[in-house]
């Protein structure tokens, strides 16, 4: 007899405290994928407060910083940033520009930052690892190597915030075929963090790595984690609290849609079987539906405790140029980036960004949906969106323009805002560094430097972290 069943024997179901349910969930096979999402349940029961958590999303081909500055609140220069003052404003009033407009529910949680630069990584066509490491990555501007020199800072985070997996990097590569990718993320010198660029295959390892043994052997046999742990999982929702079985519901969702997959296959398999089409996101070659995954399975790794820290990456690296035909966009990246001053590139950029503002606005959506401790997911969360060719597709880093949703639990002050630092090597002009430095302080991290300096800015004061940022 478990505990659950003892106290269930000595008191009234009315009487039962949350703490008290949970301790006596007991797990069979679903173990290796409820317990830390139980363990994390506990932790709130007993009033801890929940992990922040960060998500980085990185597009390709640069953020033009007048597709994300409103109109309303000065020009915007095409590379510059062109001030010799800080400018701080509320957006409260100021309309969001169409390519970020997806954003507007989240306005006042969202702070549209420009002016910070990092020019010595040289991003003309992507940085690559230095996009996230603050460090030139080797590559020359006609290609080359894209080398992991040290540990990239979404690792450095996630030493703050561990969670089983420390980091979840998942990739949205223009070839469907393409699995793994080394791009952006590094958790040492010469350790990349391979991109998972195939949901189905994400799937499997997010929610089969942490299971050992017998467990792992199980897994892989059978393919399919409701077809193992169904059950289980159907007699720990009904024995939580309420307020919990809706949390449950929210990290289900994900393994729920493979499983209606399935269903929807065994039904039809005579009549698809010469010609199968793909009845998902997870499987689709379709990379706006493989993108859409790759949402939904941040979601669920962050929400079970899996990971706190999740990368994804959508620029895939430098040169990996797509041609987003769903979105009714004839020309590939490379084009569209050759096109810089012409009338044409709004035409062709403006819905590949608003398509990926609209992946930012839809993790926010998914994070509000999770109730954690005295608010949701999204209270606790932080989502740096940005491009790994900073201001343009021949980016010179002399800003990098970004946009943040979320305060990380109260740590940091981007409620709202738009902040504009001076133009590069004025007074007061603060780098790509100086941000990464405001986020691990934010996390307990008090380290004075990330990343290499600039040279060109040895006359600048430009050490520490964003303090504007900070609570």
């Amino acid at each position: 007899m478990n505990i659950f069943d003892t106290a269930l024997k000595m008191v009234a179901p009315n009487q039962l405290d949350r703490r008290t349910v949970l301790k006596g969930v007991t797990l069979g096979a679903g173990a290796v994928v409820l317990q830390p999402f139980l363990q994390r349940l506990e932790a709130q029961a007993r009033g801890e407060a929940p992990p922040p958590k960060i998500v980085f999303v990185i597009e390709g081909n640069g953020m033009y910083s007048h597709h994300i500055r409103p109109n309303t609140l000065g020009r915007a220069g095409y590379r510059n940033s062109e001030t010799d003052r800080l400018v701080d404003a509320s957006l409260n009033g100021h309309e969001l520009p169409d390519p970020i407009a997806p954003l507007a529910p989240y306005k006042d949680r969202t702070t549209i930052l420009l002016g910070i630069s990092g020019k010595n990584l040289e991003p003309n066509h992507g940085a690559g690892f230095g996009t996230l490491g603050c460090y030139n990555a080797g590559r020359s501007a006609n290609g080359g190597s894209n080398e992991a020199r040290f540990q990239t800072v979404d690792h450095a985070l996630a030493a703050r915030l561990p969670g089983i997996i420390p980091v979840v990097g998942l990739g949205v590569y223009g070839n469907p075929g393409v699995v793994f990718a080394n791009t952006v993320s590094a958790s040492d010198r010469r350790r990349p963090l391979p991109m998972i660029c195939q949901p189905e295959v994400a799937f499997r390892t997010l929610f089969g790595s942490v299971a050992e043994g017998n467990a792992a052997q199980s897994f892989n046999a059978r393919n399919r984690l409701l077809d193992w742990c169904r059950t289980d999982i159907r007699r720990v929702r009904s024995e939580l609290p309420a307020m919990d079985r809706e949390m449950l519901d929210v990290y289900l969702s994900t393994f729920e849609q493979m499983r209606s997959r399935e269903d929807r296959i065994a039904a039809l398999r005579e009549p698809l079987r010469t010609h199968r089409p793909a009845t998902d996101r997870f499987s689709s070659a379709v990379q706006t539906d493989r993108f859409e995954a790759h949402c939904a399975l941040a979601t669920s790794a962050l929400a079970s405790g899996l990971t706190n820290v999740v990368v994804l990456d959508a620029s895939c690296g430098p040169h990996n140029y797509k041609t987003w035909r769903e979105l009714g966009v004839t020309l590939d990246g490379h084009s569209i980036g050759h096109m810089a001053g012409q009338s044409g590139q709004e035409q062709h950029s403006m819905p590949i960004r608003r398509y990926h503002a609209a992946r930012v606005a839809d993790l926010a959506r998914r994070f509000q949906a999770i109730r954690e401790g005295n608010g949701t997911m999204l209270d606790n969360t932080l989502i740096i969106y940005m491009s790994d060719a900073a201001e343009d597709h021949h980016g010179q880093g002399l800003q990098w323009p970004m946009v943040l949703v979320g305060n990380l639990g109260g740590r940091l002050r981007t409620n709202g805002r738009f902040l504009q630092f001076p133009t590069y090597n004025t007074n007061g002009h603060r780098t790509l560094s100086n941000l990464y430095l405001s986020l691990l302080h934010a996390v307990g991290d008090r380290r004075e430097r990330f990343g290499d300096s600039d040279a060109g800015l040895r006359d600048i004061n430009i050490a520490g972290p964003l303090t504007e940022i900070l609570a």
